[in-house]
């Protein structure tokens, strides 16, 4: 029978533990002689270098995203600010809000992977547009109506989930999948009202701008009449 000692040592013994080991080597490499000991240096040099540079890659939220949208090349989509998908996302990784959002419902891709990705897609143009307008790259009052637009296309994407996505996939995920929609769905609704909150005032204040399309009162509409306000 094989027998596992396991020795548990307070931080201090572990340093002697370690001064122990070390002076063992040293004197083992006192015998040596003088291009041994070189070479053993060199070697332990390039070891340390290797170790330190070369490391296990995390998967980041960026990671993961960027990951999720490799297998789409093209989009189905009218809009000329959504005539391209990206290669890589340059502006939703700027945000960590928007990140955790469309994360929280990642399962969503084993059903409908095309609108998974679409929502990304859309929050990068979303978050695009929004450091646009911010940077003064885009002007303000071409460009907020298409920022307000894109937020309802997000929140259409985020409803129209419900209709491909069973309501419990607790034996199989171990998740209550609808929660984690209205969940990621509620938290977007109120960011994003946050975000044009902050556009607005950047507008009035900063640009004088006197008129910015209304964003409390919307038209209605009776095929997005389940769209939050």
């Amino acid at each position: 029978m094989k027998y596992i000692i396991m020795i548990q040592l307070d931080k201090n013994s572990r340093y002697y533990l370690l001064i122990f080991i070390i002076a063992i080597i040293f004197f083992i490499l006192s015998k040596k002689n003088e291009k041994t000991l070189l070479s053993i240096i060199i070697i332990i040099i390039i070891l340390f270098y290797i170790i330190k540079n070369i490391k296990p890659k995390k998967n980041n939220k960026e990671d993961i995203l960027n990951k999720d949208i490799k297998i789409r090349k093209d989009i189905n989509d009218t809009n000329f600010l959504l005539k391209e998908f990206p290669y890589k996302l340059k502006y939703l990784v700027k945000n960590e809000k928007l990140m955790s959002i469309i994360l929280n419902i990642r399962f969503i891709k084993k059903f409908d992977i095309e609108k998974y990705t679409n929502i990304i897609n859309y929050m990068d143009k979303f978050m695009k547009i929004y450091i646009f307008i911010l940077i003064d790259r885009y002007e303000i009052q071409d460009y907020f109506g298409s920022l307000i637009d894109m937020r309802k296309t997000i929140l259409e994407e985020l409803y129209s989930i419900f209709l491909i996505i069973p309501k419990n996939l607790t034996y199989i995920y171990n998740i209550d999948s609808y929660k984690e929609i209205y969940k990621s769905l509620n938290e977007f609704n109120l960011y994003s009202k946050n975000m044009i909150n902050t556009i607005e005032r950047y507008g009035k204040l900063e640009k004088n701008v006197s008129y910015l399309e209304d964003t409390y009162y919307t038209p209605y509409d009776e095929k997005n009449k389940h769209i939050l306000p």
